[in-house]
């Protein structure tokens, strides 16, 4: 890997941090279209996983005391039925196919996170289920695990600063429970350590950059432009 590949995923993971650092998600959605332009989806999403583990424990010392342990514990174990089944698929599709693969499923989420929810279920267990069980199989075979629990807590209205909370745990918990089966699968290869030297100043930085913003940026107003930066991405991971 190049340095210039090296300041691309740099640049990428940056933004990426960032955008974390203000909303709670955004770390794989963003870096992840970006990322595959450049490098195969093999080395992406070991890389990226990898690399938000710094960025959520960092994140969950503080915001400890706001997690909500009982929808985190549904989401997890839901979601650790598919990780097996994700980690395989990334081995065994071939890259290109992963490429557009992951480019067409960024746009389409990046979208539906737009959407109006409508209003709550009034249960909530089996919508936590699926959207762990979905969010899981995303996590291993994508990293990118954040649309359909967002879409989840959207609807259900969670309380913003729970919410937030949950997410950072579950993100960081499931992004640990994936690297065993990606270390199995022989998928935490030299170039991925390479993604992720080059992505740790990123990650440093962005950290320190997204809580700077928060304070001073409308979240409305940032997940709008991180919405085009996804679908950019996404069409350019798609179709190049």
């Amino acid at each position: 890997m190049g340095w210039e590949t090296g300041l691309y995923v740099f640049a990428a993971v940056l933004s990426a941090a960032s955008l974390q650092g203000i909303t709670g998600a955004g770390m794989m959605i963003l870096s992840v279209p970006a990322l595959v332009v450049a490098l195969p989806a093999t080395v992406v999403v070991p890389g990226i996983v990898l690399l938000y583990l710094p960025l959520g424990v960092a994140q969950i010392i503080q915001l400890r005391r706001d997690v909500d342990g009982r929808r985190l514990a549904t989401l997890t174990v839901s979601s650790a039925v598919m990780v097996p089944l994700g980690a395989a698929i990334l081995r065994e599709v071939d890259t290109a196919t992963l490429q557009q693969g992951i480019g067409w499923l960024m746009i389409a989420l990046a979208l539906l996170l737009q959407m109006k929810p409508g209003p709550p279920f009034s249960r909530e267990l089996a919508p936590c289920v699926g959207a762990g069980l979905i969010a899981g199989f995303l996590a291993a075979s994508t990293s990118v695990s954040g649309p359909p629990l967002v879409l989840l807590g959207l609807k259900q209205r969670w309380q913003p600063a729970r919410f937030r909370a949950t997410l950072i745990a579950y993100f960081l918990i499931i992004s640990a429970f994936s690297l065993p089966f990606y270390w199995e699968m022989d998928l935490l290869t030299l170039a991925t350590w390479q993604l992720v030297l080059y992505g740790l100043p990123g990650v440093t930085l962005g950290y320190f950059t997204g809580a700077w913003l928060r304070a001073r940026v409308s979240v409305a107003a940032f997940r709008w432009l991180a919405t085009g930066i996804v679908v950019a991405g996404g069409l350019a991971a798609a179709l190049l």
